[in-house]
């Protein structure tokens, strides 16, 4: 039997778990642990591999198990702390980091992991702290130079991420990550260092897709930089397609949604809903490039205002409750709003997650773009709360996104016919929600508010029921941390280069310029 569970059969495993093939290996290691119960690299890949297909209570379960018998291994104790994060219970997950920091000091993933928690609430000092402490724990690891990348990228620092970008760079050529974060913050000129750093990348054969996906915005980026649009839209188009091979998205998923939320909320009285606790909560949603970050660096600049970013918990609650398959069941949901104890449930489950941002008597800006798809929750669970729907002139903003290489990889992104027809759906719900539900939003035209961009912040900042505060004119100077890689954008002042982009890329885009 000891020969059966052999160096070999181990590396199979492994290899599978790499190539995200997880429920192979998670129907392997169950199998295996029947065998070999006290094989602690078992536990590890049986609750990682649950991580990573989102089952994060089936890998609590798993850590637990295999900590019952290595009490003493941090490594399932942090794997433990990650699964607790993803599901946004961070006062847990933090507890058990800080637990592992205290028996071993030396643990460097648990510095790691923790300063991802801290960025993911904004804590971007503690964050680079914590970040720090890792570097000199293991020097010249690139991933933790990486981080403090992108954490210094996200506070405005630009400068010092290009310089921990170029050591990422220097330790590992092929992070390609570190290229792209590099070409978000800077201006291109030609005879650009950099530019010439990825010109002989692009004719390097050994990058792999992913990386290969990277180099390819980049490069866009720099010869839009330059003006060389007939290059620039050479490699949008290779990374474009190369991303939409890898993501495999299927368009007629998101349309079952988008059909499916109308039907469920056709018949649902969205003004019978009254507050059932006090909350200050603005949530700023729309297609992404809409300028959504630039309004919430605008409202956020308000002393009585922080900026929470693209906040996950409301999507992660509804995915929780309502969802099935992607789809909304009918019964469940008038099931679960109309049963006030329910409601109120959902509702602290998302003060719970706010108050880990220590906001005080202060508003908090809820980011999640894709919250235009969950208003009709929004009105139920937080109906006094300000809604502003950031959108844009439709072919702007289409080639904005599909110049935009996302981190949280939007799907329909990567091809014009997915785009156009995304775009499309999202104008015909936002149309169901303030023409048949009656919605009242805040409507922010991103036009709008670059043209006469005094009068539409005063106009927003009062919509929002906020006291004028000079600040808020005063956004570029904002210091609220900025997770996206509109970072750049939104600590400049208003400028007007972006508003008739278009034109640049018209004859490339038939598609798009036909359609919308």
């Amino acid at each position: 039997m000891k020969n059966n569970f052999s160096k070999k059969t181990i590396q199979i495993l492994i290899n599978n778990f790499n190539a995200n093939n997880n429920k192979f290996v998670i129907s392997k290691t169950k199998n295996y642990l029947k065998k070999f119960p006290r094989a602690a690299i078992l536990y590890n890949l049986l609750g990682s591999s649950y991580q990573k297909i989102g089952q994060q209570n089936e890998a609590i379960n798993v850590f637990n198990a295999g900590l019952k018998i290595h009490p003493n291994n941090f490594s399932f104790s942090n794997n433990l702390g990650n699964s607790y994060k993803y599901l946004l219970n961070y006062n847990k997950a933090e507890m058990i980091f800080d637990e592992i920091i205290k028996e071993n000091p030396q643990y460097v993933n648990a510095y790691i992991n923790l300063g991802n928690l801290k960025r993911d609430v904004n804590n971007f000092d503690e964050a680079i702290k914590l970040y720090e402490k890792a570097n000199k724990i293991s020097p010249n690891n690139h991933l933790i130079l990486y981080l403090l990348a992108l954490a210094h990228q996200g506070i405005g620092n630009f400068q010092t991420a290009i310089n921990y970008s170029k050591e990422v760079l220097s330790l590992n050529p092929k992070f390609t990550k570190a290229d792209y974060l590099i070409s978000q913050s800077i201006k291109y000129k030609n005879d650009n260092w950099h530019y010439k750093d990825l010109e002989k990348k692009i004719e390097n054969k050994n990058f792999g897709d992913t990386e290969k996906i990277n180099l390819y915005f980049s490069m866009a980026k720099a010869n839009e930089d330059m003006n060389k649009i007939e290059e620039s839209f050479k490699f949008l188009k290779l990374g474009n397609t190369l991303s939409k091979t890898l993501n495999k998205y299927d368009l007629n998923e998101d349309r079952k949604l988008f059909e499916n939320i109308k039907k469920v909320f056709k018949d649902i009285n969205l003004h019978s809903f009254h507050n059932s606790g006090p909350i200050k909560v603005i949530f700023v949603l729309g297609m992404p490039r809409s300028g959504t970050s630039l309004v919430e660096q605008i409202i956020s600049s308000h002393d009585n205002v922080i900026g929470g970013g693209e906040m996950p918990i409301l999507p992660n609650i509804i995915k929780k409750n309502f969802l099935n398959d992607n789809l909304l069941k009918n019964n469940s949901v008038v099931e679960i709003i109309n049963n006030s104890f329910e409601r109120q449930n959902i509702l602290n489950q998302y003060k719970n997650y706010v108050n880990y941002f220590s906001i005080g008597e202060k508003y908090i800006v809820d980011k999640s773009l894709l919250n235009f798809f969950w208003i009709g929750f929004i009105k139920i669970f937080f109906p006094s709360a300000k809604i502003i729907h950031c959108f844009r002139e439709p072919k702007n903003n289409c080639l904005s996104i599909y110049k935009t290489l996302f981190e949280e990889s939007l799907k329909f992104s990567y091809d014009q016919d997915d785009l156009i027809e995304f775009y499309k759906m999202y104008q015909d719900l936002m149309k169901f929600w303030q023409t048949e539900k009656n919605i009242n939003l805040i409507n922010v035209s991103y036009e709008s508010l670059i043209a006469n961009n005094e009068t539409e912040i005063k106009r927003i900042i009062k919509e929002c029921d906020l006291n004028w505060n000079d600040k808020c004119l005063l956004h570029h100077k904002n210091k609220n941390p900025v997770k996206t890689m509109s970072t750049s954008q939104a600590r400049q002042p208003i400028y007007k280069t972006s508003i008739n982009n278009f034109g640049k890329y018209k004859i490339f885009l038939n598609k798009i310029n036909d359609r919308l």
